[in-house]
């Protein structure tokens, strides 16, 4: 079934294609062979990581998670939220189905908006493994602490949203 944001993805990239024809048509052909390749080896990831949302979405409790990170929790279920979602040691095929997963057990958009903003951009196990050896100690402090706002503050700002804009 096709949504708003799979038409979109598709009219860019035919976009793109058009575009990449008139400048150098051999360009097309490489896109798309290195397009489906790519395609290729995100397709089981993804599969798997749909089919473990699935069973972990039965055996989570929907209880714990709708006291602690529900509609209802406020300010403290957005920075619990924000904080496991720093922790969160993974790409974006496993914390995408866990998100489906924590809405499904009843937690707030708020709280999983914090959940996403911190997994995104403050993101502990990126900063071990890269930021430290590359970049060094002086600029993961600063890049951390300049960062750690922003989860919560998502947060706040998209209960903000939904209260001006009520979701259906």
């Amino acid at each position: 079934m096709l949504d708003l944001s799979t038409i979109i993805l598709f009219l860019i990239a035919l976009g793109l294609a058009v575009v990449a024809a008139r400048r150098q048509p051999h360009i097309v052909k490489q896109g798309t062979v290195m397009s489906v390749e790519r395609f290729l080896a995100v397709l089981p990831r993804m599969a798997l990581a749909i089919l473990a949302a699935g069973f972990v979405s039965k055996l989570v409790p929907s209880g714990p998670i709708a006291h602690h990170i529900g509609p209802d929790s406020g300010i403290y279920g957005i920075l619990l939220a924000s904080l496991i979602g720093a922790f969160i040691p993974s790409g974006p095929s496993v914390s995408f189905p866990v998100v489906v997963v924590l809405l499904q057990a009843g937690a707030g958009f708020p709280q999983v908006v914090a959940f996403l903003s911190a997994w995104s951009v403050v993101a502990l196990h990126r900063v071990l493994i890269y930021e430290i050896p590359l970049m060094g100690w002086r600029f993961v402090v600063v890049r951390v602490l300049a960062s750690l706002p922003l989860a919560p503050l998502s947060g706040v700002l998209a209960q903000v949203i939904i209260d001006i804009f009520p979701m259906k």
